[in-house]
C-alpha cells in the first residue's frame, strides 16, 4: 500500500510539473506570437522582411527547446498512463 501510496505523490509531483512548464510554454508562445506581429507590422510597413540574425537564432533555440519538452511531457504522459493501469490492477 505504500509503494502505491509513493507511486501516485510521484504523479501529482509530475503532473505539477508538467503544468508548470505547460504554463511557461504558453508564456513563451504569447511573446513569441507579439514578436511576429511585431515583425509582419513591420515588414508591412517597409514593404521588407526584416530578421535580424539574433532573431532567427532565438527562434531556433526556442524551437528546439519546445521539440525537448514536448518530447518530456509524451515521456510523463507513459508514465502517468503506467501508473495507472498499475492503480487499476489493484
Amino acid at each position: 500500500m505504500e509503494n502505491m501510496d509513493d507511486k501516485i505523490e510521484a504523479i501529482k509531483i509530475k503532473s505539477k510539473q508538467l503544468a508548470l512548464k505547460i504554463e511557461r510554454l504558453e508564456s513563451e508562445n504569447k511573446v513569441l506570437k507579439k514578436q511576429v506581429s511585431l515583425l509582419k507590422n513591420n515588414e508591412t510597413k517597409t514593404g521588407k522582411v526584416v530578421i535580424g540574425k539574433k532573431v532567427a537564432k532565438s527562434s531556433q533555440n526556442d524551437l528546439e527547446a519546445y521539440k525537448k519538452l514536448k518530447k518530456e511531457v509524451a515521456q510523463y504522459i507513459v508514465e502517468i498512463d503506467k501508473c495507472i493501469e498499475m492503480v487499476k490492477e489493484v
